[in-house]
């Protein structure tokens, strides 16, 4: 391995680290924050917040500014800075289009969603309809931060990004914890969301344009800047509406048919799944904008999307087999044995649906950085079609269990969409790398999860087995890898160079 070769790896390692960070705090907070709120809110208002969360997370918001992380890193890597002014305003001016458009709908359409659509009980309306209003200006003021976001991720100073982030993260989750204690409801803890925007957003926008020498914003962009960045971003603005509409199907399907209540009991174990993807998604983020980086370099993109695979699904498999292992167990401890009995096998099928969706993360991405979202956008088309019609029929039979399955059958399409890219990009499926993965991964995943299920059966319910029997479960799959050989003398010398670097 050259020298230069061993800067890039350690450079990605190390964004890698930051990147991660990202997850790892919020999910840590809101592990300690989600009981808290629960009970504090109630069943069927936590439901009602979890729609609106829903609602803010994924209606019109885009996420156009990937269009300004790629093209920011292209121009770079080619050393033509001087277009990036252009597509930084470009990006901004649709940015506030769409926002503005958005936050515009979400209140005259706010009665009708929440009467019609929801079917919110008439003794909550006031106060869904009051939170609707108050998730399109989050909606908004997301939309132009993601402008700035995008710019710390396309200079590839994930270092800043996650330290604002983590920042961002810490308060909000803390200032929930605290209103929630308070006695307050669930529009004061909207209304802290909203008010936090403000100073993080002119945070991150000082960051970026200290950071980045050619920042400006500006309304005389080229016309041909702006068909550039709606070209591309039409595929990730479609895929990302039909995300957003299925999302707001489900969770408004089972609010209209099941309730509010059977909502917390979905939404709940769905987004411990959530954090295991999110997770990846965090790991990986580098991953988009160097695929960009190295679109004309298919030898360096191949090694570079076999190590970032490998990793993912290491992690993945190993996470996803402990929740899925020890869901009943978990959901007791964490919420109570009532909790467990409805929500348990819904984390089953969460966890390997969005365990498919982590290791599909990496080919996404790279489709993405290569300038395919349109690809992307024909693979999760399949993914709701098969997702909303498995909703519709399941339900009534099976409840919110039906309603996983048909997730589960839906997102398999993007799973299976992996080995379409790899003949694309590289002119093969990578097939003795999946053999070996699959071969590694399958005895190290059936030997921990053999001690996990030994151990859970004959301890105590307590957090301490709990964590021991996690621990041990680690130590076993972590050990078989090693003895199988799945992690590479190459691989080995890399970390400890990251390791050495950072004590440093």
């Amino acid at each position: 391995m050259t020298n230069n070769q061993a800067s890039t790896g350690k450079n990605i390692a190390k964004n890698i680290l930051y990147s991660s960070s990202i997850w790892i705090m919020p999910v840590v907070l809101s592990f300690l924050a989600t009981p808290i709120i629960v009970r504090a809110l109630g069943n069927e208002d936590y439901g009602i917040y979890s729609l609106v969360l829903g609602f803010i997370a994924y209606s019109f918001n885009f996420n156009i500014g990937r269009a300004l992380t790629k093209y920011l890193a292209e121009y770079r890597a080619k050393g033509e800075t001087n277009k990036i002014r252009d597509v930084i305003s470009a990006t901004f001016f649709v940015n506030l289009t769409i926002g503005l458009i958005g936050f515009a709908l979400i209140c005259f359409s706010a009665n009708w969603l929440v009467k019609d659509i929801f079917k919110i009980e008439p003794e909550a309306q006031n106060q869904t309809v009051y939170a609707l209003y108050l998730s399109g200006l989050i909606i908004f003021l997301t939309m132009l931060n993601q402008v700035f976001n995008a710019i710390l991720q396309g200079i590839q100073r994930f270092d800043v990004y996650s330290k604002i982030l983590n920042i961002y993260n810490f308060i909000l989750v803390v200032g929930n914890i605290v209103l929630a204690l308070s006695g307050f409801k669930l529009n004061s803890l909207l209304l802290w969301n909203l008010i936090l925007n403000i100073p993080i957003g002119l945070i991150i926008l000082l960051s970026a344009k200290r950071l980045l020498p050619e920042f400006g914003i500006g309304l005389g962009f080229q016309r041909e800047t702006l068909k550039l960045v709606l070209s591309y971003s039409w595929g990730v603005i479609a895929y990302q509406i039909l995300a957003n509409i299925l999302l707001l199907f489900e969770r408004s399907w089972i609010t209209r048919h099941l309730g509010a209540e059977s909502l917390t009991f979905y939404v709940v174990p769905m987004m411990l799944a959530m954090y295991l993807q999110g997770f990846i998604s965090s790991l990986m983020m580098v991953i988009f904008p160097l695929a960009s980086e190295l679109k004309d370099d298919r030898e360096k993109l191949l090694r570079l999307y076999l190590k970032a695979t490998k990793i993912v699904t290491l992690l993945t498999v190993f996470f996803g087999l402990t929740l899925i292992v020890e869901s009943r167990t978990f959901l007791t401890l964490w919420m109570n044995p009532n909790f467990a009995e409805n929500s348990s096998n819904l984390l089953v099928l969460h966890t390997i649906t969005f365990g498919l969706s982590a290791i599909s993360v990496i080919s996404w991405y790279m489709a993405d950085g290569l300038g395919y979202p349109n690809y992307n956008c024909l693979v999760f088309v399949l993914c709701f079609i098969i997702s909303i019609s498995g909703m519709i029929w399941l339900t009534a039979d099976y409840g919110n269990t039906g309603i996983a399955i048909a997730r589960l059958a839906g997102f398999g399409t993007m799973f299976f969409s992996i080995f379409y890219v790899e003949k694309w990009f590289f002119k093969k499926v990578q097939i003795k790398f999946w053999a070996k993965l699959v071969g590694s991964l399958g005895i190290s995943a059936i030997a921990a999860g053999l001690v996990e299920k030994i151990l859970i059966n004959n301890m105590p319910v307590n957090w301490l087995f709990f964590s021991i029997s996690v621990i041990s479960g680690g130590l076993v799959y972590g050990v078989s890898l090693w003895l199988l050989g799945f992690i590479t003398d190459e691989e080995k010398q890399l970390l400890r160079r990251v390791l050495n670097k950072d004590s440093e």
